[in-house]
């Protein structure tokens, strides 16, 4: 892997709101740090176990193999919105970060799916 490479898988996974970076430049910053690492070749790939539990979840025992390149979209999404908001500001959304990991110890899995949910989350 080059140094192109190792910088903007970096930047991808430590992109972080700066402090009086209004939301959509953050949004903008993030995105284009996505894009960066795809025209890259580099890709978030879901787990099995992700994909497994995602299938799960909306009940399909037998998947097709479209249905398992669509769950790991979904997946892969769900992982890019949780970074997305993780990275949110420190200080304006720390307390609403804490309530949804808390939401995940009692099993309520209150985090976004997508970065469209991610960025309504915050912006209200």
């Amino acid at each position: 892997m080059g140094y192109k490479h190792v910088v903007a898988v970096m930047n991808s996974y430590c992109v972080q709101q700066e402090r009086f970076q209004s939301l959509q430049e953050y949004w903008d910053q993030f995105v284009t740090y996505r894009e960066e690492c795809e025209q890259l070749g580099i890709k978030v790939v879901a787990s099995e176990n992700g994909g497994a539990k995602m299938l799960k979840r909306m009940k399909i025992t037998n998947p097709t193999q479209q249905q398992k390149d669509d769950v790991e979209k979904k997946a892969i999404e769900e992982h890019h919105s949780i970074l997305f908001l993780i990275g949110a500001g420190k200080y304006k959304y720390r307390n609403l970060i804490e309530d949804m990991k808390d939401d995940i110890i009692i099993k309520k899995d209150s985090f976004p799916k997508t970065m469209s949910e991610a960025s309504q989350v915050l912006s209200k």
